[in-house]
């Protein structure tokens, strides 16, 4: 797992797939090019993290101010279409199915997630309809060709999730908003 991350990040973003898994490597690949439109590196409101598989780890240890936002390739939607759901709304009938090799179903990692923090998990899931998922195997053409689309789509959820992620209140200001 790679981690990324800044001082007072605020979103944490993971970023699941494999490039040795076709289509599978959406992700990362989006991830490649959003920090190479930042030469600086991600911003510190971010704190960036790649796996092979979501993890209820990854949930549990997220601050209770803090948004998530989850990356991955998903099948059961057309190949090179963008996918966006709100964590909260992920369903085991959704009609969409991410590729990573999860160990979990992941709506019962944020589900289960959610129940050891004793609250729910804020923030969404984005997602790129694969073709080809085989080991060994490249990119898609399609998948290639949509990449830059995701990369942008992930690019604005991120702007989104910052500028909403809640914030907290220095301890003057929480005894005076009563």
């Amino acid at each position: 797992m790679t981690a990324i991350a800044g001082p007072g990040h605020h979103v944490r973003v993971i970023v699941c797939g494999n490039a040795d898994r076709g289509d599978d490597g959406v992700g990362p690949a989006a991830l490649r090019l959003l920090q190479a439109a930042r030469p600086r590196g991600v911003s510190e409101e971010l704190d960036v993290r790649q796996t092979t598989e979501l993890r209820v780890e990854d949930l549990v240890d997220l601050p209770s101010e803090s948004a998530c936002l989850i990356v991955d390739a998903v099948a059961g939607v057309d190949p090179g279409r963008v996918v966006r759901l709100p964590l909260n709304e992920l369903g085991d009938r959704s009609a969409f199915t991410p590729r990573s090799s999860h160990q979990l179903p992941i709506h019962l990692v944020v589900g289960l997630a959610a129940v050891l923090r004793e609250q729910p998990v804020a923030g969404t899931f984005l997602g790129l309809g694969g073709l080809a998922f085989g080991y060994g195997t490249p990119l898609s053409p399609v998948a290639s060709v949509a990449l830059p689309d995701f990369a942008v789509a992930i690019e604005r959820e991120l702007d989104d999730l910052v500028r909403n992620a809640p914030r907290s209140a220095p301890p003057a200001a929480q005894e005076g908003a009563a």
